[in-house]
């Protein structure tokens, strides 16, 4: 067994069950029916129940939104347009079937098991973490990030990307192509996969953003296919209006640098530099990386510069987190494994103060240049050796 610091093991084995603590209030409001009927499920839930019931070309109709809403869930002022590609509502029509209580909480019986299948994938990649901690730590670690019980309580989607993330992660090395295809599975949230994509291709990793491209071609096509053209243009101006919409309480609520500037009274000048300089940075390091670690780069690059992010899109650093934490223990690197494990922490705070997500920017910024700090000493002692 590899030698553990005794305060590290000590860090590993309190994490899980102090997380998962923080959390247990909020794991109750799951069986509460308030919760259940102002989730985010809703948003997805009438979409599908409007593709089930002939009502394809009018997702994106804000109009036919509320109707059916009201009709099918509750009566909600407060209520949403679809903001999503079509293809994704298909995965929403089986919920349709059912009463949407029953819907909300067999969506996050099903969001358990999407976390227990990207546990099962990610086990090949965190071995050190295993041997040297109990089995419990890894799925307590998971389920323990504030992001992942976030989308589960709130009836999101977003560790749908994250297994989408895990699967391109585990075959990236291969088939860049495959990969990229894999990728283009996450285009119901393409503004985090852009700045991947980008990357990518200032990597000159062509083979895989020529796969992502192709199967978000076959996306739209299929989303054309079901909605029909009309519908697809309407979604392009629904968009459109909302990037044009003061949505100030909703952008301190994001946990991106765009809302942490837009806060502290900066300028969309300093922003695009700042975001200049952080793509930069990743650009630069990934340069002298493997595919992988391009990936995960990437994923710490994709959560700081959309100009849209939410909370529980924060989900996709268990990723990049869990894997360094491994790395950690592989090299003996005990700072950086609690540095690690600070900035995995750190977001717990927010269900404390949940009116001030955008400062969560700050730690995914830490944990951004610890990872950047810890790959530039890896290939400085891979030099100096």
């Amino acid at each position: 067994m590899k030698y553990v610091p005794s305060y590290v093991l000590t860090l590993f084995l309190a994490l899980p069950p102090s997380l998962i603590g923080f959390e247990i209030p909020a794991w109750y409001g799951v069986f509460h029916q308030t919760l259940a009927f102002t989730s985010d499920l809703r948003v997805f839930y009438t979409p599908g129940y409007m593709l089930r019931t002939g009502q394809r070309s009018e997702i994106y109709d804000f109009s036919a939104i509320r109707r059916n809403q009201s009709k099918v869930i509750a009566r909600d002022d407060n209520a949403v347009p679809f903001l999503h590609p079509a293809y994704e509502g298909l995965i929403f029509i089986p919920l349709s079937l059912l009463p949407y209580r029953t819907a909300y909480l067999a969506w996050a019986v099903f969001n358990l098991i999407v976390l227990t299948i990207i546990f099962v994938l990610l086990r090949p990649f965190l071995k050190e973490i295993s041997s040297v901690a109990p089995a419990w730590v890894v799925p307590g670690l998971l389920l323990g990030f504030m992001p992942i019980a976030f989308t589960i309580i709130e009836g999101q989607d977003s560790l749908l990307l994250l297994l989408v993330l895990v699967m391109v992660h585990r075959r990236v090395n291969s088939d860049e192509m495959g990969a990229g295809v894999l990728l283009s599975l996450g285009m119901f949230r393409f503004q985090i996969l852009l700045p991947i994509v980008a990357l990518f291709l200032f990597w000159r990793r062509l083979r895989f953003v020529i796969g992502w491209l192709a199967g978000s071609i076959a996306l739209l096509g299929l989303s054309a296919g079901i909605t029909g053209i009309q519908a697809q243009l309407q979604y392009i101006r629904v968009l459109q209006a909302m990037s044009k919409v003061s949505l100030w309480e909703l952008i301190r609520r994001m946990p991106n640098m765009r809302a942490l500037f837009a806060v502290i009274g900066v300028g969309a000048v300093p922003l695009a530099i700042a975001s200049a300089a952080v793509f930069s940075l990743a650009l630069a390091t990934g340069f002298r990386q493997n595919t992988r670690q391009k990936l995960l780069l990437a994923i710490c690059v994709s959560i700081l510069v959309p100009y849209y992010l939410f909370f529980h899109d924060l989900s996709i650093l268990a990723l990049p987190i869990l894997l360094a934490l491994n790395q950690s223990i592989t090299r003996g690197d005990w700072v950086h494994a609690i540095l690690t494990s600070t900035a995995l922490s750190g977001y717990a705070v927010f269900w404390f103060t949940s009116g001030k997500l955008y400062l969560a920017a700050i730690f995914s910024l830490f944990f951004l240049i610890t990872e950047i700090s810890f790959l530039c000493r890896q290939r400085t002692s891979a030099l100096e050796g």
